[in-house]
């Protein structure tokens, strides 16, 4: 009986760790061209309705957003294509021309596109 228990428990914890790393979660900050609260909400909403992100929230100050998300899920790389794709530059990926053109005038960033 002491052997069942034990190979029960030692099953138990093996199925807690792996469960552990499929959930990792990590968090960057990302340097933006955001320019103002349009800006913010845009960045936001591509970011909060990414597969694999649990939250996302931009500082209108520093325009870095902050983004925690599922390792296994979603990449950094993906998540700085999203907000690209946005119309935004983040760090070192520019903003894409095509998302750039649909922003309004006051939000559309000064930085170099490609």
């Amino acid at each position: 009986m002491k052997k069942v228990i034990i190979l029960f428990v030692l099953a138990f914890i093996a199925n807690g760790v792996s469960a552990q790393e499929l959930k990792k979660v990590e968090e960057v900050s990302i340097q933006t061209s955001a320019k103002c609260f349009d800006c913010k909400g845009r960045i936001e909403d591509a970011l909060n309705y990414l597969k694999g992100v649990k939250f996302a929230e931009l500082d209108n100050d520093t325009k870095i957003v902050t983004v925690r998300y599922k390792t296994k899920t979603v990449n950094l790389d993906e998540i700085k294509a999203e907000i690209a794709a946005a119309g935004y530059a983040a760090d070192e990926v520019k903003a894409l021309d095509a998302a750039i053109e649909k922003l309004p005038a006051c939000c559309k960033p000064s930085v170099e596109r490609h």
